[in-house]
């Protein structure tokens, strides 16, 4: 049978018996996917705030409650997570205090256990020291030299195959998703001037679209509302689409009369032609070409930021990332719902008869 949250035995509590515990809970309250948990907390913490806006914690997030083998649960998450099973009140703060004894356990090991691994360190002199890793500014440089060079080389493909993409954002929107906004405002700004070589002045001009790109992707996907999801995501490119056309659009009528010579300009004819006056077809190609261009370069840029990550942990495990927890979309959320009571009765066929009454 298994502890009680509130369960004052001498028997050693450890974050796996805590973890067992929780998911028989689970397991009680009817094998509830991990994404509906998460909703139920948004909700709840929308009601306390008051202002109705739902911030859930990410799917991955109360997945990793759940796993075995932790060395830390937050007491917190783990009481809204009671909550959202159907707790109430005096079993959640049962559950939060058993939370703060494990963490208290724990830590007073490690404490031992560090002082036992320095005495044995001091005492092995002549073992050679590690090599410490490069600092982090190392691999950011490198990180936004190699964005700068990506957007100059989306201008050189378009150019040399005439297509009626930009392709000029994948770095920005790599480096300002990676590194944060105003990294990529200062790649964008250096792969425009890259561009001078292939395009001449006309793009440090459009540098500007550039940078508002940036701005919204780098400070779109720190917000977790906006970027929860596959949804989402799809819709922040949308946003960063609609955003570059009302910067670009002022650029292309007052500097270059409505056309660059891009191949998006056909479709501004094909406007014209059909009776539309000048602003008009030009807001309208430049908003259908953007829309398309910023989804390929934000899908793109997703790829590239997963190369980028695995290759500096593969040499820097300790490196960190602000994309570290970004965009862990629940493509597999379907398969959870095929048939809930199979799986329900599955798991209850392998747990005891005896069952816990929960406080």
């Amino acid at each position: 049978m298994n502890r009680q949250p509130g369960d004052d035995s001498h028997t050693e509590d450890t974050f796996d018996s805590l973890v067992g515990d929780l998911r028989t809970l689970r397991v009680n309250a009817g094998v509830l996917p991990y994404a509906e948990i998460a909703r139920r907390i948004g909700r709840h913490r929308g009601q306390i705030n008051g202002d109705g806006v739902t911030d859930a914690p990410a799917r991955s997030t109360v997945y990793d409650a759940f796993r075995l083998g932790r060395s830390r649960l937050n007491a917190e998450l783990v009481g809204e997570i009671v909550r959202a099973l159907g707790e109430d009140e005096h079993s959640i703060q049962q559950w939060k205090i058993r939370c703060y004894r494990v963490q208290s356990t724990a830590e007073h090991d490690c404490e031992r256990e560090l002082v036992r691994v320095e005495n044995h360190v001091e005492s092995n002199t002549e073992t050679e020291p590690a090599k410490p890793h490069r600092p982090r500014y190392i691999y950011v440089g490198a990180v936004m030299l190699l964005c700068a060079l990506l957007n100059a080389l989306g201008y050189a493909l378009v150019g040399e195959l005439h297509l009626a993409l930009y392709l000029d954002m994948v770095g920005t929107a790599t480096g300002a998703i990676l590194l944060g906004p105003w990294c990529g405002v200062a790649i964008a700004i250096l792969g425009n001037a890259f561009g001078i070589l292939i395009h001449g002045p006309m793009a440090l001009v459009f540098a500007l679209v550039n940078v508002a790109g940036a701005l919204v992707w780098g400070y779109g996907v720190r917000r977790p509302a906006w970027t929860a999801t596959f949804t989402q995501f799809f819709r922040l490119n949308l946003l960063v689409a609609a955003v570059c056309t009302l910067v670009a659009v002022p650029l292309l009528m007052f500097g270059y009369h409505g056309g660059t010579g891009h191949e998006s300009d056909q479709l501004t004819y094909t406007f014209t032609a059909s009776g539309q006056n000048l602003l008009s077809a030009v807001l309208l190609s430049n908003g259908i070409t953007s829309i398309l261009d910023k989804l390929a370069t934000g899908f793109i840029a997703l790829a590239v930021i997963h190369a980028c990550t695995s290759r500096i942990k593969a040499v820097d495990p300790d490196f960190s990332s602000p994309a570290d927890n970004f965009l862990r979309f629940d493509l597999h959320s379907t398969i959870r719902r095929l048939s809930p009571v199979r799986i329900y009765s599955a798991v209850q066929a392998r747990m005891p008869r005896t069952r816990t009454n929960h406080a």
